[in-house]
């Protein structure tokens, strides 16, 4: 396995300077590992449409067990995201009137006819006034935790939040890969963070690699991240984990393993994953 270290209490100058340093090798060419990981999980496609994910590598089936319900807590990250986005672009004054926004944004275009039935926005346009607030209060709350993480008033400049989520699409099947991403490096091949919620669980570093993988082989032109970082604010640790040539490897052997996971397709989800 390649160099990871743990930080304890890391301060925003630590954590944002990991996510900004550029890697010192060269980037993994990946062209070829794309096409092995896709044959492999292509021959292990099902007849439904399976996403396999950084909590797929760490739960395996214990964690879906229940069908998906929307929550609050459980949109806050999508939610959060979204306000993250319009703060950055300058359409928002503030994260609270922002998450407004990103809600009101979603019910407008499931009430036109433009969101999937089950997704947020359809889920959001249904529910009472009382739980849009709450939602928008939870999202607030989750990219104000992100921003005080990084600093973000004096790293603006350095690094890069309200990122859309890395997603690999299997050629010839109906899998694929999802990589969440909160923060990244605001250069190429830099480093990209995960916030993360309780304490590092005994498969943590298998999470953090499948999202470093599918942050690499995500898009036309494949770049692996130079390094993946953890954060879990509530214990006050975070893992870092160097995306080498073994690494890489090593998280496509995961990727591959989490296909033959029984019930790793959307709609198995429990709220206890969603929110993590």
């Amino acid at each position: 396995m390649s160099t990871v270290r743990r930080l304890c209490a890391p301060d925003p100058c630590e954590l944002v300077a990991l996510l900004a340093l550029p890697p010192t090798a060269p980037s993994l060419p990946v062209t070829r590992l794309v096409a092995v990981l896709g044959a492999r999980l292509a021959s292990a496609s099902r007849t439904s449409p399976t996403r396999l994910d950084a909590f797929v590598a760490e739960f395996g089936a214990a964690r879906f067990t229940t069908a998906f319900r929307w929550s609050a807590r459980g949109a806050r990250r999508p939610l959060g995201t979204g306000a993250l986005r319009r703060l950055v672009a300058g359409t928002s004054r503030d994260l609270l009137g922002a998450a407004h926004e990103e809600v009101d944004d979603l019910c407008d275009r499931a009430q036109r006819g433009l969101a999937r039935r089950g997704a947020l926005g359809t889920w959001l346009a249904a529910a009472p006034a009382e739980a849009r607030a709450l939602c928008a209060i939870e999202a607030a709350s989750w990219a104000w935790g992100l921003c005080h993480l990084l600093d973000l008033d004096a790293n603006a400049d350095r690094v890069a939040v309200g990122v859309p989520d890395a997603w690999f699409d299997v050629p010839g099947a109906r899998t694929t890969l999802h990589g969440r991403r909160d923060a990244t490096g605001t250069t190429a091949a830099s480093g990209l963070l995960r916030l993360r919620d309780g304490a590092p669980g005994a498969r943590a570093l298998d999470g953090l690699l499948v999202d470093g993988l599918a942050a690499g082989i995500a898009g036309g032109t494949p770049t692996v991240p130079a390094r993946v970082v953890g954060a879990w604010p509530d214990a006050g640790v975070a893992l870092v984990v160097e995306l080498d040539a073994t690494a890489v490897r090593h998280a496509a052997r995961l990727v591959v393993a989490c296909a033959a996971v029984p019930g790793a397709g959307p709609g198995r989800r429990t709220e206890a994953v969603l929110a993590a």
